[in-house]
């Protein structure tokens, strides 16, 4: 007991800087140090964005690729990895990924200080951890991650500027603005419309109004334009591009409940649901306090934000989990509501779980980067600069809330030069896009999901669920025909061909010119024929009663 005292009494003493520090510190290796036990983050995007940073470097190798320039949103780990990948593609992925969780570790707490007060500092820091490592972190959308985080800081900046107004602090609010807007739009325009919403909110009188909108505001206006457009250029079309998928795709509304806490889990597992807890825990605080006045973040506010959550599609044009964005600003919100002091019992749970976490995430990293070291396998087998078409019949093995192989055939294409036809590039808001577009089945997201969704008769079956028997025969002649018309589109194209997991009733569909050259659990890699001087043909052992590919 009195060494818990002799501790809060250490804590207490420290200036305002000095605590911010101590709980950043604690939360950015909580977090990171995961990233020192594995050479690639198993983070679900990331893989992809290394490989889209190698085209970019290789032009000459990927002719079918149009570089669309760093000069745009979005773009921020694209010109990382462009300035720092002479040392290393992964290695320069791993030490932005750390970055991205020391700016939200300093973020978080730095927020907490200015919105909520020194006395509720700590309390917040119990609850914040599940956001340093949160979802969208896991799921390797880092340009989000930084730019949530950064837009945290440029609240605290707004304040100030509201509080002492000058043109330099405007001009840090707008260059803070241009920094949020060059690694994602959408964390501006929720800073923009908090402000705004701030605006209309204060006191009597229209001059009062008038003068807050121009000392806070003003400065983010031209940034604003920025992101609107930034946001056409994502949502309208080019004449070229046709949608593979609906526009726009809702969860059901009890979906997105249960959503409200995994967008903003970090877990990779189902070991690291301990983040289950603060979210419980969060709801409950954050309630009762529900009245009490914070800036930017009103009882008005959170609701908006809510509303704004179940209103916006989950996928809006190929713009993946959307509302979810919305998720870390109310949880944010939340958290500066928290009392000044929480049950002792509360607090020693709290930390508990975030040690468990932390532990589990490094557990959770080893096991993931094993799943993709069996994926890498057969690299070697690979001949340079070979055309390789992956077909994932599953997108994960060990994860749960990630599906953290979806982008694995990145090992492939930054060690062998191999084509990479499942790289972001079907929006002009993306680094790069196609030259020339190839035919619908081979365009993401529909050559991505193409195995999963149609991998064998049953499947198929399932998802259109026919009423009576004799319905099963037209289940599999429509999976014959869609496979017919895809090899017919792809076996042109591809030289050689990656499969993971695939199951025994598929493989007769691959085309007899593909003959097996590797062969490694769920591994399986074939060359269309001729197959390469020294390379034996493996396909006998792959009979379909050779029992299914674990």
């Amino acid at each position: 007991m009195h060494r818990v005292a002799a501790i809060r009494a250490r804590l207490a003493g420290l200036s305002d800087s000095g605590a911010v520090a101590v709980c950043a510190t604690l939360l950015f290796v909580l977090s990171a140090w995961p990233l020192v036990l594995v050479e690639v983050p198993p983070l679900q995007d990331l893989p992809n964005h290394v490989a889209t940073s190698h085209i970019i470097a290789h032009p000459d190798i990927y002719p079918e690729y149009v570089f669309n320039g760093f000069c745009k949103s979005n773009s921020l780990l694209a010109l990382w990895l462009y300035l720092l990948g002479g040392l290393g593609l992964w290695p320069a992925a791993r030490a932005f990924t750390a970055l991205v969780l020391a700016m939200a570790a300093v973020a978080l707490p730095t927020f907490q200080l200015r919105f909520a007060g020194r006395r509720s500092l700590y309390a917040g820091a119990t609850f914040a951890w599940p956001l340093v490592h949160g979802f969208f972190v896991s799921m390797g959308m880092l340009n989000f991650s930084f730019a949530w985080a950064l837009s945290l800081l440029l609240l605290v900046v707004i304040d100030r500027q509201r509080e002492h107004p000058s043109w330099r602090r405007g001009l840090l609010v707008t260059l803070l603005a241009g920094l949020v807007w060059y690694a994602h739009p959408f964390p501006l325009m929720v800073v923009v419309g908090l402000v705004g919403l701030h605006v209309l909110q204060a006191g009597p009188g229209l001059r009062t109004r008038a003068r807050l909108g121009l000392v806070m505001l003003l400065p983010l206006l031209p940034l604003a334009g920025l992101a609107l457009l930034s946001a056409q250029q994502h949502l309208v079309k080019a004449p070229t591009r046709t949608q593979t998928g609906p526009w726009a795709v809702y969860y059901p509304p009890w979906e997105s409940v249960v959503h409200l806490w995994l967008d903003a889990s970090g877990a990779l597992t189902r070991w690291g649901s301990v983040t289950l807890l603060p979210a419980l825990l969060l709801v409950y605080f954050a309630w009762r306090q529900r009245r009490v006045p914070r800036r930017f973040f009103s009882s008005l506010a959170m609701a908006g934000l809510a509303l704004a959550y179940f209103a916006v599609p989950a996928t809006l044009s190929n713009w993946c989990y959307l509302n979810s964005r919305f998720v870390p600003f109310l949880w944010a919100g939340a958290i500066v509501r928290l009392p000044e002091r929480l049950p002792r019992a509360v607090s020693a749970g709290l930390m508990a779980a975030a040690l468990f976490f932390s532990v589990v995430l490094g557990v959770d990293y080893v096991r993931l980067d094993h799943d993709r070291a069996a994926f890498a396998a057969g690299t070697a087998a690979v001949p340079m600069r070979a055309t390789l078409l992956p077909l994932l019949f599953k997108h994960r093995q060990t994860s749960d809330f990630t599906a953290s192989l979806t982008h694995a055939w990145s090992d492939y294409v930054v060690a062998r030069n191999t084509s990479a036809p499942l790289a972001f590039a079907v929006e002009r808001s993306y680094p790069i896009t196609y030259r020339d577009f190839p035919p619908p089945s081979l365009i993401p997201p529909a050559l991505d999901q193409l195995a999963e969704k149609w991998g064998t008769p049953a499947q198929v079956c399932q998802r259109l669920r026919p009423g009576p028997r004799q319905a099963d025969e037209d289940c599999k002649e429509q999976w014959r025909r869609r496979w017919a018309i895809f090899w017919r589109e792809a076996e042109p194209r591809f030289s050689h061909l990656l499969t993971w997991a695939m199951p025994p009733e598929a493989r007769p569909m691959i085309p007899p010119s593909y003959r097996a050259i590797f062969i490694a659990g769920a591994l399986e890699i074939y060359a269309r024929s001729p197959i390469p001087p020294g390379l034996p043909d493996l396909r006998p052992a792959l009979m379909p009663d050779a029992g299914h590919v674990l």
